[in-house]
């Protein structure tokens, strides 16, 4: 996987990172700090995007 991700132009620091969260999500992520009210932002993706993203993109 690292190897397509080096040969598709991903830096190598990048790459490893990327395979490194999916080797994470494969092997059973434990989050460090649980989700709560205090972790979590009400902010949607899409509120953001339209927000941050609109005219820039």
């Amino acid at each position: 996987m690292r190897q397509g991700l080096r040969a598709a132009g991903m830096p190598e620091a990048m790459a490893v990172a990327v395979l490194g969260m999916s080797t994470g999500l494969r092997d059973g992520f434990v989050a460090e700090q649980p989700r709560s009210v205090l972790s979590t932002t009400p902010t949607t993706l899409e509120a953001w995007a339209r927000e941050e993203l609109v005219g820039v993109v």
